[in-house]
């Protein structure tokens, strides 16, 4: 997996799409979210446009980036994602706000009359350029089957584990697999 090209700031890490669904991996925009090392990959609008790029998703040209229309629709996702990823049911509220903002989503598809497929609408704003995101979320929670929607126990994102087996440990082996290989080898070199 390559790191995708997001300008990090003071932070001294990468950012990759491991999550294996698009919504997953938008919610991963924050690394080690919820402690004091947190950082938002999404915290300028360059580096918003570019994440939309990197995922073959339009983003509104000439248009100011709504910072907060993304930042809140990653704080919900992540309402309802990161539960069940823990094999825990989410709060009602955020299911009933991922529902609502799923509606609203669909109003940006069409069914193309050429192929018979679902085609987005271009986006005429930061929030509208959101609607695949939580379509595939809408989709993810209501597919029943989340046994395989995994937590990275090192970094805390999420993953769709494809493995043939379903038993992968780690977002990536290269960077969160490695450093808690190396924790678990000095500890028990410490004893």
């Amino acid at each position: 997996m390559d790191a995708i090209d997001l300008d990090p700031g003071e932070y001294r890490g990468t950012y990759k799409l491991v999550g294996g669904r698009l919504c997953l991996d938008f919610v991963n925009t924050i690394s080690w979210p919820d402690t004091e090392h947190a950082h938002d990959w999404l915290s300028g609008p360059e580096n918003a446009k570019r994440w939309f790029a990197a995922v073959g998703l339009p983003f509104p040209r000439g248009k100011d980036t709504d910072l907060l229309a993304l930042h809140d629709s990653r704080r919900m996702l992540a309402a309802v994602l990161t539960p069940l990823a823990h094999a825990e049911r989410p709060k009602h509220a955020s299911v009933a706000e991922l529902s609502k903002a799923a509606s609203k989503a669909n109003e940006g598809r069409v069914i193309d009359p050429a192929t018979l497929a679902w085609n987005w609408l271009p986006p005429h704003s930061a929030a509208e350029a959101l609607y695949p995101i939580l379509a595939d979320a809408a989709e993810l929670v209501t597919a029943g089957n989340h046994e395989r929607l995994r937590f990275c126990p090192s970094c805390h994102w999420l993953f769709d584990d494809q493995t043939r087996n379903g038993h992968r440990r780690w977002c990536d082996m290269a960077d969160c697999g490695s450093r808690d290989k190396a924790r678990r080898y000095y500890h028990r070199s410490k004893s």
